[in-house]
């Protein structure tokens, strides 16, 4: 789905506009209207692929999936360097209000513009008016349009509790006028769209075009927003029929680190992906991660157009969840040595890090190569997640790695922890967290925990999988354990308020133009 992501002449009629934060669209659920603009199936698929554009959006104008990994600042590992970056500090300390903008009004935004453009394209796809419309391409349009939109509703009453349900296109006055509806009702319309959307997407994507969601996407989908609200035998269920198709749909890839950095996109571990190509291939439709994140100070050598800036400081909790190779933490495992303290580890550290004597771009790193927006690390390590050996950075959307939301070692770990959770660590616990574990070359977990132990080894395990993929933080906060493990940071000053915080205040902006719309308490 590469070439597919943005059609412009559609992108500018439903106003999916780049603009900086003070720019953004102002109505994002209202409507204009778009009578007369799909007049075939080829103009409906074209208004899908424009939906995209509010997820991936760009640097400064933002998207509803805006540089993800940095949720990796609001929680232990890592500390941002800038308050600027999309306001990832004020939400680590516990600073956010209704008025914070970056990513707390991102997320509602380009949500809302998201489903309003979705609505929009559901209301002309029911018309009846598109004459070469078949009921089989119909039904795949509809399930893709439904995923997306239970997609966006999934984080929206995640982060913010009670949301306004839209369920068709708003006229202006409609949209200031409307309320949040209750949570549990909201989630309610989410899964009936998720059903619809495994019964009627095909294993394989719409057209072949990878990256479009498949009924294995939605099902792993509805699997996780039953395990973010504790319903641990629904998702059990659910994880497990993906799990069946272990072998045909999906498996684990034995190499970890290719999966991140656009090496292996169509690997059958990535279940769902947002598609990026570089500036090379489409101007504007590529990722930015690798700027934020990528080695430094790389100037006259192979690497020097790939580095980056170093938005983190890596902490040394977080170093200390990459074990070592035998199983055991760097303070107990005869393994480790502090001169040299990177070797040995967990193979996901490497899969995920680069660090001094480590090559990229056919340069071999030294400490130098390790700053954070400027200052001297403590940690001297940078990500190798979202790193291609090819896309040259700037300030601009350059990175050609897809970006990764939905892979099968989380199912596999999601189903750990559900069947943990109704009914212990019994075998297929530790069967599915073992799997994911011999992936790493690590050995299996200890034999003969307790149900708190294996909850223990499966948090472990989600945090040293899953790192600088953006779950963490919403692990935390789903887990209850945000006001235990970020009061823990001592490289900076943390605040997290257990009576606020869980949710997010609503976008003052948001109240500013539909008046009836309330605030979260707190804030």
């Amino acid at each position: 789905m590469k070439n597919l992501i943005y059609f412009l002449g559609l992108t500018i009629l439903l106003g999916i506009t780049s603009c900086s934060e003070d720019e953004l669209d102002l109505n994002p659920v209202d409507s204009g209207s778009v009578d007369g603009f799909f007049t075939s199936t080829s103009d409906l698929v074209a208004g899908v692929n424009g939906i995209y554009n509010a997820f991936t959006g760009d640097w400064w104008g933002g998207a509803f999936v805006h540089v993800q990994p940095h949720f990796e600042a609001a929680t232990e590992n890592a500390i941002i360097c800038c308050s600027w970056e999309y306001q990832y500090k004020q939400i680590a300390q516990g600073t956010m209000n209704s008025a914070t903008g970056g990513v707390i009004r991102f997320k509602w935004d380009y949500g809302y513009q998201a489903i309003f453009r979705i609505n929009s394209i559901l209301e002309v796809l029911r018309s009846g008016t598109i004459e070469d419309l078949t009921p089989e391409i119909s039904q795949q349009i509809e399930g893709e349009l439904r995923f997306l939109r239970a997609y966006v509703y999934h984080h929206l009453t995640f982060l913010y509790g009670d949301v306004p349900l839209v369920q068709s296109v708003l006229t202006p006055d409609e949209a200031r006028s409307i309320e949040r509806t209750d949570k549990s009702t909201v989630e309610t319309f989410m899964f009936a769209d998720l059903d619809f959307a495994i019964a009627n997407l095909n294993e394989q994507p719409f057209q072949g075009e990878f990256g479009r969601p498949t009924k294995v996407a939605a099902m792993t989908l509805k699997g996780q927003a039953l395990m973010y609200r504790n319903q641990f035998g629904d998702a059990a269920n659910t994880l497990a029929q993906v799990m069946a198709l272990e072998g045909s749909a999906v498996q684990l890839d034995s190499d970890y680190e290719s999966l991140f950095r656009g090496a292996n996109e169509q690997s059958p571990e990535i279940i769902w992906s947002l598609q990026y190509v570089d500036n090379e291939v489409g101007d504007g439709e590529g990722n930015f991660l690798a700027a934020h994140y990528g080695p430094n100070q790389l100037d006259g050598t192979s690497a020097s157009q790939g580095g980056g800036w170093g938005s983190f400081q890596y902490t040394q909790a977080l170093l200390d969840e990459y074990y070592m190779t035998d199983g055991l933490p760097s303070d107990q495992s005869p393994l480790y040595d502090a001169n040299n303290p990177f070797a040995n580890r967990d193979s996901r550290f490497e899969g995920t890090f680069f660090f001094p004597g480590t090559v990229y771009r056919g340069t071999v790193l030294t400490e130098n190569n390790f700053l954070s927006n400027g200052a001297e690390k403590t940690i001297k390590i940078a990500s190798r997640k979202w790193k291609t050996e090819t896309s040259n950075n700037s300030f601009s959307n350059n990175g050609a790695a897809d970006f990764v939301l939905l892979r099968y070692a989380d199912v596999l770990l999601m189903y750990a922890e559900a069947i943990n959770e109704t009914a212990g660590p019994n075998s297929e616990a530790y069967d599915a967290i073992n799997k994911v574990r011999a992936r790493a070359n690590m050995p299996p977990i200890a034999e003969g925990l307790s149900q708190d132990q294996m909850r223990e080894e499966i948090k472990h395990e989600r945090e040293v999988e899953f790192f600088l993929e953006g779950t963490r933080y919403f692990d935390l906060l789903r887990w209850r354990d945000a006001q235990d493990v970020l009061l823990q940071v001592t490289e900076e000053t943390r605040s997290f308020d257990p009576s606020k915080h869980y949710l997010w205040p609503v976008p003052q902006f948001a109240i500013d133009q539909s008046p009836n719309i309330s605030q979260n308490p707190g804030y």
